[in-house]
């Protein structure tokens, strides 16, 4: 079958998110994600572990960047109380 372009176009945003542009890349991924995941649902086109792997991908970045953001935050308060 044929394979869904919105789940290339996951994969490779959530990679682009976590290699170059965070957060936006990350974003973009998860919700095409999401997109190619429903279609393929629908129309049986293929291309459904792309379009996971990019939810999966895009997720964990964020994720990344949220415990990121945490620790600095909890270090730079830590300098301040010293």
């Amino acid at each position: 079958p044929k394979t869904n372009t919105l789940a290339i176009v996951s994969l490779v945003s959530s990679l682009v998110g976590v290699f170059v542009i965070p957060i936006i890349g990350q974003i973009v991924g998860i919700i095409t994600g999401h997109m190619s995941l429903s279609q393929i649902k629908q129309t049986g086109e293929g291309g459904r572990g792309l379009g996971l792997a990019g939810v999966i991908i895009g997720w964990a970045g964020v994720a990344l960047v949220v415990l990121g953001q945490v620790v600095a935050s909890r270090s730079f308060t830590r300098r301040l109380v010293q």
